[in-house]
């Protein structure tokens, strides 16, 4: 299969070009590519309420830029609640005051089960609700029936793991407190580099994964930060490019020596980095897909395993 030169892989990004990929809908969700502008006007109307703790309802792609930017920063009294153990939300309910609490449910679709459940489960408790989802969905409705404090919505043409500089990581960073405008500045520098034909630090890194994928260095052995990056990353990488038997397998923490694994570095030095940080890694797994030619940017297997999971099926079944 050919793969396009350097400088025509980034021009045909930027036009939306999905034969650049598989020709399916690739240019339906390259929203991302400009989020960075739009955020700096909507994050203006994020308004934390009066109260001593905020927990996020997510999972997934919902909530690991959340989580990495929590742990970065150190941002007290913020909880990513991503799991439906019954000994992790009683541990954290039992930290809680629900009525100094603001509880924000987080879902694109806005039928995630788990998410659907942990709102549900805070709602009868009492609290203050907020929601971070696309125009539309069932949880849009849900919030408005019952008088949220605020509604966010999310950008129909951006996917889950490309979300991180979308409301549902800009939003969650606004209610931690952190300075949303300088993230948004460094994520816009790096969103001009990335248009660059040379030095271009997306495409750069994006080259090397997939020209190391070609050779059979198919590990992708993340830097180890304090904040976990890794853990966002490697939702990133997996989802993106593991599809028709070609992938980049994400290993975060592992040693990169060895003939099947290449270094996936991190250039995160200080906090405020992660932004830019995340749309390297988002551009360059967008350029990592175009030589795997696969579409990066579809979920077949996740959808799938939603859609029997609603229908009370084993996921793992009708393959």
């Amino acid at each position: 299969m050919a793969v396009a030169a350097p400088a025509e892989i980034v021009e045909r990004i930027w036009a939306r070009d999905p034969t650049l990929w598989t020709g399916a809908d690739e240019a339906q969700w390259l929203g991302w590519l400009d989020e960075p502008a739009r955020m700096r006007e909507r994050v203006r109307d994020v308004e934390r309420p009066d109260v001593d703790d905020v927990v996020l309802l997510g999972m997934g792609g919902s909530s690991l830029a959340p989580e990495v930017l929590r742990r970065s920063f150190g941002a007290a009294g913020f909880h990513v609640l991503d799991t439906t153990h019954p000994a992790a939300i009683r541990a954290l309910e039992s930290r809680l005051d629900p009525e100094r609490t603001l509880f924000v449910a987080a879902s694109k679709s806005g039928s995630t089960l788990e998410t659907r459940s942990h709102l549900d489960y805070f709602f009868e408790r009492g609290g203050t609700f907020a929601a971070i989802t696309d125009p539309g969905s069932g949880l849009e409705r849900v919030a408005r029936e019952r008088g949220f404090h605020a509604v966010y919505a999310g950008e129909p043409t951006i996917g889950g793991r490309y979300s991180a500089l979308s409301p549902f990581g800009m939003v969650p960073a606004a209610l931690m407190g952190l300075d949303v405008a300088r993230l948004l500045d460094r994520a816009q520098e790096m969103a001009e580099a990335c248009r660059l034909a040379e030095g271009n630090p997306g495409l750069e890194l994006g080259l090397q994964l997939g020209e190391g994928w070609r050779d059979g260095r198919d590990k992708i052995c993340l830097d180890e930060t304090e904040g976990g990056f890794g853990l966002w990353a490697e939702q990133l990488l997996a989802e993106s490019t593991g599809k028709d038997d070609r992938g980049l397998v994400p290993a975060p923490g592992e040693s990169p020596e060895g003939q099947d694994r290449q270094r996936g570095e991190v250039r995160v030095e200080r906090p405020y980095e992660l932004a830019q940080e995340f749309y390297r890694w988002e551009f360059a797994t967008a350029v990592a897909g175009s030589i795997l030619g696969i579409n990066p940017f579809d979920q077949p297997n996740v959808q799938a395993a939603k859609d029997r999971t609603a229908d009370g099926r084993d996921p793992r079944a009708g393959r």
